[in-house]
């Protein structure tokens, strides 16, 4: 599988221990520096949060569910989390522990003593799982975010127990993504068959499991909203094309759709969301394949999990496979244990990682 080549994000911009000026004399920046802690309204906002008492009755978690207060500028908190972390700009390799806050529109890293804020606009790629060597003694797992000040690219390494950072990373993904323009070839082949569907304007929305191309308000006939699942996947790589007589970048996705080929074609106008949409692409095809590389299934239940993928809840799949419903239960419980469906009794639906390995079956029989 191939993907775009991303843009290398900068290390070179974090000094070792002992350089640069003292972390405590920034002054208050917006831009992705490094920064003095100020009345920022956005971590104004969290404190508030914080000091609420609760409602009578209600539990911290409770309180925390509640829709978050909202700063200023109708900026509300979406991500919140102690991490280590070795800010992008001016800082020193030598990570220190703060707070991670994120909006619709800024990520912010502070400390008692400082702060680096980072527009959502300006994040050209995300690294997950991928420690760079010059902090490697620091984190075990990491996500760094390389981001542009004026003309300079700086990078910000995050790290902390793996759960959280991916999560963190789908985040961070979503807020960079999601809302997206985007001009949609669907179908551009069947198979091998070139298709003249006509390219359309549409929307995109970061799923785990998918990505989700809702349309727009008005469709034409053929319009309707699709996904690609990222389980069904076979291969994908950015091309260049003429699009609208303009060079542009052109994510094309080759996956299974109602048991056959599909090819589609996405782009957008910002080379850095490519860049970003290939490494979401990448990532998530990584975790599910990752999943199920271990996963060694008999015939008969490989057969089971094929039949569940392809037939509806109505059909009697034991009669269809000529199994006794014990032998049927049996290998439910197997395909439950190795995370390829979502319950060891009817009815049940395919995990991303059971949809993979059939969708695999599926493309080995068709070669």
């Amino acid at each position: 599988m191939t993907d775009e080549p991303h843009a290398q994000t900068d290390a070179s911009t974090l000094e070792p221990p002992g350089r640069g000026r003292d972390p405590r004399k920034r002054e208050l920046r917006t831009d992705g520096g490094t920064a003095s802690p100020g009345n920022d309204d956005l971590l104004e906002a969290y404190r508030q949060r914080k000091e609420e008492p609760a409602e009578d009755g209600e539990t911290a978690e409770t309180r925390k569910r509640r829709e978050l207060r909202r700063s200023k500028n109708g900026e509300s908190i979406v991500v919140d989390f102690v991490a280590n972390f070795v800010a992008g700009g001016d800082a020193t390799f030598e990570p220190v522990k703060g707070r991670v806050l994120m909006s619709e529109r800024r990520l912010i890293l502070a400390t008692s003593r400082s702060k680096t804020v980072v527009p959502i606009t300006a994040i050209f790629d995300i690294a997950v799982g991928q420690v760079p060597p010059e902090v490697e003694e620091f984190f075990d797992y990491t996500v760094m975010v390389g981001y542009i000040v004026g003309n300079r690219r700086r990078t910000t390494v995050i790290g902390g127990d793996r759960e959280t950072i991916e999560k963190f990373s789908l985040l961070l993904f979503r807020a960079t993504l999601n809302g997206s323009t985007t001009l949609v070839k669907h179908p551009a082949k069947v198979g091998g068959r070139v298709m003249d569907t006509p390219k359309r304007k549409t929307g995109l929305h970061l799923d785990y499991e998918s990505v989700v191309f809702p349309g727009n308000d008005v469709f034409s006939e053929g319009d309707d909203p699709f996904e690609i699942d990222l389980a069904s996947v076979i291969f994908f790589e950015v091309i260049e094309r003429t699009v609208d007589d303009e060079k542009r970048l052109v994510l094309s996705v080759q996956h299974f759709e109602n048991s056959q080929t599909v090819t589609s074609e996405i782009s957008m106008g910002s080379r850095r969301k490519m860049n970003i949409l290939g490494r979401y692409l990448r990532l998530i095809y990584h975790w599910i394949k990752s999943d199920v590389r271990d996963v060694e299934l008999e015939e008969e239940t490989l057969e089971v999990l094929v039949g569940l993928y392809s037939t509806g809840s109505d059909v009697d799949l034991a009669s269809l496979l000529e199994l006794e419903a014990a032998e049927l239960e049996h290998h439910l419980g197997e395909l439950f244990d190795d995370n390829l469906v979502t319950d060891v009794e009817l009815p049940c639906e395919l995990t991303p990682q059971g949809r993979l390995v059939v969708n695999e079956e599926i493309e080995g029989v068709n070669v």
